[in-house]
């Protein structure tokens, strides 16, 4: 079983490689990849003789998305397979060669009340709340180590008969660069239970024009024992053993920008996610719910703003 789904994705990722090279491309193997990691600017300081609204942008940004996505897929497991709207805003403090500092919204809601086995979940089936900051390592000229620190709140308040919230706390790395961008992040979530979760990838983006980019970006979802039980449930043929732990899932997300003004600017993505952890697939296989997917190929569009 295993074998066939890491068959599956390599085809995948090779026909991938193919379009890319047809495309004048060239081939390279990411809410929300995994980590909405952009390359790092240059590290300014504060300018204070600058005043008005560009005195402003030099230590205050604020940013948004809103988009369709066909299925919510969050920490290596399909959470939901019907369409969804998603919304994202913050609002950065720029620190200058402090780092920068940021709190954010982010919102799922799902498009259709039908097609799930569980609580029914709308509009706003969850909502989540969050702290982070970041600071950028210079290392030499275009190459930057960006580090993260987070602490985010999980509520959702759009699940009949389930109003607990859960948190964790997240750190990330980077090495941002002109080639092929590493990244990793590990969230561990504190209540209402304790788990680990780690995310690990690599990405690139081609600039096609001044205005249109295509990003590349392949990452691996690694999972502790209790939470691949909280994710999938008690093992079929053997309900009181534990889960492995290690990698539980593979995904490839091939996605545009493209920049309209200087404030706004539309994307379109489309993305393979594959189980690959045997016991996994066996859990997910023995359900009936409509969200129970092994293997799924997403996608979506949607707008963003910066400011």
């Amino acid at each position: 079983m295993k074998t066939k789904t890491i068959g599956k994705f390599v085809r995948f990722a090779l026909s991938v490689s193919v379009l890319c090279v047809f495309s004048g491309f060239g081939a390279f193997a990411t809410e929300d990849g995994c980590v909405d990691l952009a390359p790092a600017g240059p590290v300014e300081g504060f300018e204070s003789e600058d005043s008005g609204v560009e005195g402003v942008r030099k230590w205050l940004g604020l940013h948004a998305y809103a988009d369709i996505e066909s299925a919510y897929i969050i920490r290596g497991y399909v959470w939901d397979s019907r369409p969804c709207s998603m919304q994202f805003a913050d609002v950065e403090l720029k620190l200058g060669e402090y780092g920068r500092f940021d709190g954010f919204v982010w919102s799922m809601s799902a498009l259709s009340s039908r097609g799930h086995s569980g609580s029914m979940r709308n509009a706003y089936a969850e909502v989540d709340y969050g702290i982070r900051y970041i600071y950028d390592l210079r290392l030499a000229d275009e190459w930057t180590l960006q580090n993260g620190v987070a602490r985010q709140w999980i509520t959702n308040p759009g699940v009949r008969h389930n109003s607990r919230s859960l948190n964790d706390w997240q750190v990330f790395q980077s090495l941002n660069n002109p080639y092929v961008t590493p990244y990793w992040k590990l969230r561990f979530l504190w209540h209402p239970y304790r788990a680990a979760y780690w995310c690990v990838g690599l990405f690139h983006t081609f600039e096609l024009t001044e205005t249109l980019s295509f990003t590349i970006d392949g990452f691996g979802d690694l999972e502790d024992a209790r939470h691949g039980r909280h994710l999938f449930g008690p093992k079929p043929d053997h309900p009181g053993s534990k889960y492995n732990r290690g990698l539980y899932a593979l995904s490839l997300v091939l996605r545009l920008d493209w920049q309209a003004t200087e404030y706004l600017g539309f994307f379109a993505f489309v993305g393979q996610y594959c189980l690959v952890d045997r016991d996994a697939r066996d859990a997910v296989a023995a359900s009936s719910a409509d969200e129970s997917k092994c293997d799924l190929t997403f996608g979506g569009v949607g707008l963003k703003l910066d400011f």
